[in-house]
């Protein structure tokens, strides 16, 4: 069961302290209460989506590209991906590290359509994980591998610290790291986490390749080493 605090349950429902005060007192909320502070469960209506980190998951391309189609997910599994995604990963950094920007978040069907038409380099659908469960024209799933993938910066912090943060106390799918001057690629799964890390270096032409990578509890050590 997904449980919030009052910030996170707050910009999901949008509401102030004391509207949320009342919906407890109301009984209009299931809560429970921690020490001085209450965790809340998220209402049928609403998603996890909803909350600010969910909605630029979906809503990353506006800022970048002219596509003006709707990018919400089809398929059920890719709901439930994205909001893995949202629960098990940029929500908990959210609280120890600070809030992560999103620079490339889930791709639909159509939005990844445009982007292969209108610059295609450095993007790999079939395997990059961020068009989640969706399928093609043709009915076959756009990345074989499911789950659900974003790249991110966290302003003022190291992406090294991050890969260790989450190598450490996350259920992370993958994750590559391109350097502390590039954003994050991680990526979740819903039954069959891989926990694997990818380093990837830098050829003298500027094309990235990959270097380092491991696994599990070696995944660890890698990150000590970044």
């Amino acid at each position: 069961m997904i449980k919030l605090n009052s910030d996170e349950i707050k910009a999901i429902l949008k509401i102030s302290d004391c509207q949320l005060m009342h919906l407890r007192s109301e009984g209009g909320i299931e809560f429970e209460k921690q020490g001085s502070s209450y965790l809340y469960s998220i209402p049928s209506e609403y998603s996890l989506l909803d909350h600010p980190l969910g909605k630029e998951l979906i809503n990353w391309h506006n800022n970048k590209h002219s596509f003006k189609h709707s990018n919400k997910p089809i398929a059920e599994d890719s709901k439930a991906a994205l909001e893995s995604m949202v629960h098990q990963i940029l929500l908990p950094l959210k609280r120890q590290l600070g809030s992560p920007s999103i620079t490339y978040g889930f791709t639909s069907f159509t939005l990844k359509s445009y982007i292969q038409k209108l610059s295609s380099s450095g993007t790999s659908p079939s395997l990059d994980q961020h068009s989640a469960y969706e399928k093609n024209s043709a009915g076959k799933q756009i990345c074989s591998r499911g789950g659900a993938a974003c790249d991110f910066y966290i302003k003022g912090v190291s992406t090294s610290d991050i890969v260790r943060l989450i190598v450490n106390q996350f259920n992370f799918d993958r994750i590559y790291y391109y350097g502390d001057d590039r954003p994050l690629h991680v990526s979740i799964h819903l039954t069959d986490p891989q926990h694997h890390l990818q380093l990837m270096n830098v050829s003298e032409n500027g094309r990235r390749y990959p270097s380092k990578r491991a696994y599990g509890e070696q995944a660890k050590q890698l990150a000590e080493q970044i």
